[in-house]
């Protein structure tokens, strides 16, 4: 079991989450909620390597969780990872534009930490002979700024992969999902989406505009009617918008929404899961509202 350290007074353990989280001068800790959620993952697993995008950073120092640890992370983890071993080793490996690092807290509060192991600036953990249980891992820059990165989990080893890649369907949504239904209220549906990331959308498509995360930002599993399907952001920052049919093809835009705002409508909408990536010009993550329409 991990222990919780006898130093943490009860004031602190009762405040609220995201205060702690954001507490200047504190430590790396396992109690807290994880930025971005848990997955269970069982030896054997597919696809391998399982990958999710991550904003990697804090103002936490890896090293007050163990001494030597490189970069700064947030209070919290960013990953809850639940695994069932088998006989392989487990291979946890961040990839970004940027240096970015590695600490991950095993099942017995062993603590691991890694800076370029994974060549270039990338950061990797092989961890032989895992055990069963929880592995929480957090994802560090070397100054304040957020850096957008694709955390691996493997048992086949780290991919080669150095913050290139394409925009990919099979991975989980960084801001969920949605089910709409034609006639749906409110309309427009809207999500805030934090856009941007390391990917060129080009990768998906030739000629499509911007940068995006491996993952999707949204997904919307829609029935249709007659209606056409709109989806347009609205930012005071230039994006662009990608997006993956029901039946495999690709939409993008960059400004058809007007201003800097990008906008797709779909004639004839089919029934099915729209992957909609939000993407920017540079490295930076941009604040923006993803809306979802049959009236516009």
């Amino acid at each position: 079991m991990k222990i919780i350290a006898v130093a943490a007074s009860a004031a602190l353990l009762l405040a609220p989450t995201a205060s702690l989280a954001q507490k200047s001068g504190s430590r790396p800790d396992f109690t807290l909620e994880p930025n971005y959620g848990s997955v269970r993952l069982e030896s054997g697993f597919t696809p391998d390597p399982w990958t999710k995008s991550i904003l990697a950073g804090g103002s936490v120092p890896a090293s007050a969780a163990k001494s030597g640890c490189e970069g700064s992370v947030s209070a919290a983890p960013d990953l809850q990872l639940n695994f069932t071993a088998g006989e392989l080793d487990l291979t946890v490996k961040a990839t970004a534009s940027e240096d970015v690092t590695l600490l991950i807290n095993t099942p017995s509060g062993v603590w691991y930490c890694d800076d370029d192991g994974g060549g270039d600036l990338n950061p990797m953990v092989t961890i032989p002979n895992p055990e069963d249980g929880r592995y929480d891992i957090w994802v560090g820059t070397y100054d304040d700024a957020m850096v957008q990165s694709t955390l691996q989990i493997s048992e086949l080893g780290g991919s080669d992969e150095t913050g290139g890649g394409a925009p990919d369907t099979a991975l989980e949504p960084n801001y969920g999902s949605v089910t709409l239904r034609t006639g749906f209220t409110p309309d427009p549906h809207e999500k805030s989406i934090l856009a941007g990331g390391s990917i060129p959308a080009s990768a998906a498509k030739s000629g499509c505009e911007g940068k995006v995360s491996a993952a999707a930002d949204y997904q919307v599993q829609f029935e249709a009617g007659d209606m056409d399907l709109t989806f347009l952001v609205e930012s005071s920052d230039d994006t662009t918008l990608l997006i993956n049919t029901p039946n495999g093809r690709w939409y993008c835009d960059d400004d058809s929404g007007g201003g800097m705002n990008p906008k797709v409508q779909i004639t004839n909408p089919q029934s099915g899961r729209y992957d909609v990536w939000v993407g920017t010009y540079g490295d930076d993550m941009v604040q923006s509202t993803l809306k979802v329409s049959e009236l516009d």
